[in-house]
């Protein structure tokens, strides 16, 4: 029987042992992570009781991103990826093993854990573009659309499970133990970046520049390239107008549908379920990078008008399809966006792309939430969400007619690349 060709190259993938360690490593962090996540906000919460102290912890935790998103990308552009990768990793399993002792100890108060924060908040602005790099270069250009959409799986899975392993230790035994098994599921992804035997190269000699200067010259690269620098604007234009809607849900729960938490989590278990039919869809593709551009535009309009529509609907079971149907276009836009910024961005400009994409992917979203909700706050949800989607529209139809030369300069083989191979890599070296 034939093998479809998406679930082929999944099986490529796999085939790869550094990939498939590597994935394995991923999603035990990442489950690590989100128990992490439950034990600082109920940390925060028994040493404050304060709704003010969560709000600005959370802030202390992303707002390194903003100030260091920039830097980092040029860091990881000048380092070697596996090495940083594996530096920020043990760097991380410290933390969590400092704050199992001071927990367990007694000793922490929240001005020390505000620092702490910070400190971590500093360690994922350089771990995440590390992470995505390593990605690239471990499965090559063919096996990256794949690679990428098993990533979105393992983070939509992790975001279940972890919240659900940190609340059910935190119950049974504490919230210090619950950074400990945190720290544990980081040693093991530690443990498995060291069993990796792929052979990174050096990046390669380059003119003495600071830091600033080259993280500049990231920016201008990628607002001048004339595939990469329309896909962020639009990116910019949905994450600031469409993506918020996850966000608001809550609102529209309250003030919309008239329902309580139940609704909220049949609303989220919604979006999850379309995100998962997304990575399943992706997975199966079975094209390769071949095509992405129309994917990543299609994504968008389709999450546009589902927005549209979900503004001024009143009926919750449409609410649920619509919000299905959301988080199956987000998947889409994620995984293409991703996808194809790695491939058509020079390896010497790969990490500070990548950077500047989890920047706007994760912070204009936040604002864009707070500017919509503000408005919200005098004129209901519905208008501002339905002004937003049309005015996504627009932009998707801007993007639509230069869909051709998006395509041309996105989806293009290239030759050059970072990485050098082991000898029994399961795979030829990318081209």
């Amino acid at each position: 029987m034939k093998i479809p060709g998406g679930w082929l190259a999944l099986r490529r993938s796999f085939a790869i042992r550094d990939y498939r360690l590597f994935t394995i490593g991923n999603l035990t962090s990442n489950v690590g992570l989100w128990a992490q996540r439950v034990a600082l906000g109920w940390l925060t919460w028994e040493l404050t009781h304060s709704t003010a102290w969560l709000g600005g912890i959370a802030v202390a935790e992303s707002l390194p991103t903003f100030v260091l998103g920039l830097i980092a990308g040029t860091v990881v552009d000048r380092a070697n990826y596996l090495k940083l990768l594996r530096t920020t990793q043990a760097l991380s399993l410290a933390y969590s093993l400092l704050m199992t002792a001071l927990v367990l100890a007694g000793w922490i108060n929240i001005w020390l854990l505000l620092f702490l924060v910070l400190i971590r908040g500093s360690l994922g602005a350089f771990n995440r573009p590390s992470r995505m790099t390593v990605i690239f270069a471990l499965v090559g250009r063919d096996l990256l659309t794949t690679a990428v959409t098993v990533n979105s799986i393992v983070f939509n899975i992790s975001r279940f499970i972890g919240p659900a392993v940190g609340g059910w230790i935190i119950v049974a035994a504490g919230i210090g133990w619950a950074y400990a098994a945190a720290a544990a599921m980081f040693a093991v992804f530690t443990l498995v970046l060291a069993l990796i035997k792929t052979e990174f190269a050096e990046p390669p000699a380059r003119a003495a520049s600071t830091l600033a200067a080259d993280a500049v010259a990231g920016l201008r690269y990628m607002v001048t390239h004339p595939g990469i620098g329309v896909m962020m604007g639009v990116l910019v234009v949905v994450a600031f107008l469409v993506k918020p809607l996850t966000d608001l849900l809550p609102g529209f729960v309250g003030e919309v549908f008239a329902r309580g938490p139940d609704g909220l989590a049949a609303l989220m278990s919604a979006h999850g379920a379309g995100a998962m039919a997304a990575a399943a869809y992706l997975a199966s593709r079975g094209r390769g990078i071949q095509g992405l551009t129309r994917v990543n535009l299609c994504g968008i309009a389709l999450a546009s008008v589902a927005a549209l529509a979900f503004a001024v609907i009143s009926a919750f079971w449409m609410a649920l399809v619509l919000v299905a149907v959301i988080g199956f276009a987000f998947i889409l836009q994620n995984v293409s966006n991703q996808t194809l910024l790695q491939a058509a961005a020079d390896p010497s400009m790969r990490g500070r792309v990548i950077s500047n994409y989890g920047l706007v992917n994760q912070g204009v979203p936040a604002i864009g939430a707070l500017v919509i909700g503000g408005i919200a706050e005098h004129t209901g949800l519905n208008g501002p969400v339905a002004v937003g989607a049309v005015l996504c529209i627009g932009a998707w139809a801007w993007a639509w007619r230069l869909r051709h030369r998006l395509a041309d300069n996105l989806e293009v083989e290239k030759e050059h690349h970072r990485t050098t191979f082991a000898s029994g890599q399961e795979r030829e070296a990318p081209t």
